[in-house]
């Protein structure tokens, strides 16, 4: 070393190396971020300026109070009394305030995607590679991948007609107005039943009759749904009851003591449920409308769906602590204008969905909905990311699609022996 003191040699020039090349690359990696930051602060103002209008237009849409946007982007009417010609003003009014809606989402995305592009393009002098959709090597991992839509696609045909399931679902369950009636024999005026109408926002109804008395001595009064679809087609009919005991031995009926709930689809398709009064466990049986019968798993009556919890959604009560779902007679306390009606049908539907999805695959029973119903497997797939839950949301595309026919036919088909 020098008397300088300075340090030479190769050690020297080796470290002065090392510095040099760890400059460099501190420089270009410094580029690299400095040149992606800008592309995200760029498309950071793009997307936020389309996000400020799609939020302002979803406020002045709410600001009524008569319509709203859920979660997934689609105009629905707020759940209030109203008149059945109020009620069809206010649906043109949402689909053409969904048509605004969609050219605001679309342009969100756009900004999304464009910010997504000149990222890459921002990236790719230093070194990045996309992904090349036509090597199956390079879109291996899921990080390489494009997410999927979370909501409906507006630039796509089936996202507009999930958009419109979406919104005929929620329609065909809200219920804007109730009446209640008294109903009396015209030779006697005798009090025989209590019917009580829930009018949906879609133009459907449901027809609840409380009878008075019983058809024969050996039973209970039965409570009574009738569900009608818009143009007046009935969906199913469900009735309660409960059998008598014979004292008498010899005239005993297997049904004796036995409470039954009994749900017939206009298809001819049934599910009946049957409460024994000893240790037997409940019954639970599909006929199709050949009268071909099904035993359906007791789990079934496990369902959330079919407890007492969701009786306001259903119609449905718990007969017994572990016994079969039961038509509420107090239906008008618990279903209010505004609230969210399903009906036995869709509760069963429901239920037997989950059941069928786990013991024949989820494929299996969206191909079977496919085949009854005139929706397409793929916009009965996009609904059940629904908040309504997967089952719900299936039985609610099939409701709405093709009524009473289409579920009677679901049913039969999925658990009925071919």
């Amino acid at each position: 070393m020098p008397e300088t003191k300075a340090w030479s040699g190769e050690a020297h020039n080796a470290a002065t190396a090392m510095f040099q090349r760890a400059e460099a690359r501190t420089g270009e990696f410094s580029r690299y971020a400095s040149a992606v930051a800008a592309a995200l602060t760029e498309g950071a103002t793009a997307i936020g300026s389309a996000r400020t209008a799609l939020l302002n237009k979803v406020d002045s849409i709410e600001s009524g109070g008569q319509l709203y946007v859920n979660e997934q982007w689609v105009v629905l009417i707020t759940g209030a009394p109203m008149t059945a010609e109020q009620a069809a003003d206010l649906e043109r009014r949402a689909q053409a305030e969904q048509t605004a809606v969609n050219t605001l989402l679309v342009d969100v995305g756009a900004a999304d995607d464009n910010t997504a592009s000149k990222i890459m393009n921002a990236a790719r002098p230093h070194g990045f590679e996309a992904p090349d959709p036509h090597d199956l090597g390079s879109l291996m991992t899921g990080q390489t991948q494009q997410p999927p839509n979370e909501v409906p696609d507006p630039l796509n045909p089936l996202g507009l007609l999930q958009q419109a399931a979406i919104r005929d679902a929620d329609m065909t369950t809200t219920v804007r107005e109730t009446t209640e009636r008294k109903i009396y024999n015209q030779e006697t005026g005798e009090e025989i039943a209590t019917e009580i109408t829930l009018y949906m926002q879609d133009g459907s109804k449901t027809v609840r009759t409380v009878y008075n008395k019983p058809d024969f001595p050996d039973r209970t009064p039965k409570t009574v749904e009738e569900r009608f679809d818009k143009n007046g087609n009935k969906v199913w009919t469900v009735s309660s009851l409960k059998w008598h005991e014979s004292k008498n031995p010899a005239l005993r009926d297997p049904l004796d003591g036995a409470a039954t709930t009994v749900i017939e689809f206009s298809n001819g398709t049934s599910v009946e449920f049957i409460f024994w009064p000893d240790d037997r466990p409940p019954s639970i049986y599909v006929h199709d409308p050949s009268g071909i019968q099904q035993d359906i798993p007791l789990n079934l009556l496990n369902h959330p769906v079919l407890n007492t919890a969701s009786a306001g959604f259903s119609g449905l009560e718990k007969y017994a602590e572990k016994g079969i779902p039961f038509l509420s007679s107090d239906i008008s306390k618990k279903v209010q204008v505004g609230a969210k009606y399903g009906g036995p049908g869709i509760a069963i539907a429901t239920a037997l969905w989950d059941i069928a999805a786990a013991d024949n695959g989820f494929q299996r029973c969206v191909a079977t909905a496919e085949a009854v119903g005139s929706l397409t497997a793929g916009t009965i797939a996009g609904l059940l990311g629904l908040p309504t839950g997967p089952a719900t949301a299936f039985a609610l595309s099939l409701l709405t699609s093709a009524g009473g026919q289409a579920i009677g036919n679901w049913v039969g088909n999925t658990f009925c022996p071919r």
